[in-house]
């Protein structure tokens, strides 16, 4: 949620559709490579329809994996586009253009890298989160005990955390 934070719209959407985003955490918690596998399809049905495609704030890259990278890695713009719209195949004899739109950006810089920013990503190719420079392994089976391994943090025991207070 802290990498988020640069992109209240993105937050306010959330927020707004509570059940919405419990939901899909919980499907990214219980079946993390079926919901990849679905942003794939999605992803590529929006490319073949041609509303995904690179333009002058994103690339997106056309490989097994279809990826959707920012031309400057140091400006990220977040996308708007209305899903009934690009996950289905224009009407003959429209032109596609525009149905997805890159109006909001902002510039990541050092500034951001507490909140994550230029150390996580997802490894499309491993069906894995990248988090810290570091795999996240969190799941349905152990979301309660689940603690990410962020290298050089220092792990202090229960007692010592309450000793702090």
């Amino acid at each position: 949620m802290q990498a988020l934070l640069p992109f209240p719209s993105v937050l306010d959407m959330m927020a707004s559709e509570m059940n919405w985003t419990t939901d899909l955490g919980n499907a990214f918690l219980a079946q993390q490579q079926d919901v990849m596998d679905a942003v794939q399809r999605e992803r590529r049905k929006a490319r073949d329809f041609g509303y995904l495609r690179s333009n002058g704030q994103i690339i997106v890259g056309g490989g097994p994996y279809i990826t959707v990278m920012p031309v400057n890695p140091g400006f990220v713009v977040v996308p708007y586009y209305e899903p009934g719209i690009v996950f289905l195949a224009p009407r003959p004899g429209f032109v596609v253009g525009g149905a997805i739109r890159f109006g909001f950006g902002v510039t990541i810089g050092g500034f951001f890298r507490p909140w994550g920013w230029g150390y996580d990503r997802f490894d499309w190719d491993r069906h894995g989160v990248i988090i810290n420079n570091e795999p996240w392994r969190r799941s349905w089976g152990n979301r309660r005990e689940y603690e990410h391994p962020y290298p050089g943090v220092r792990r202090y025991a229960p007692a010592e955390r309450a000793g702090a207070a």
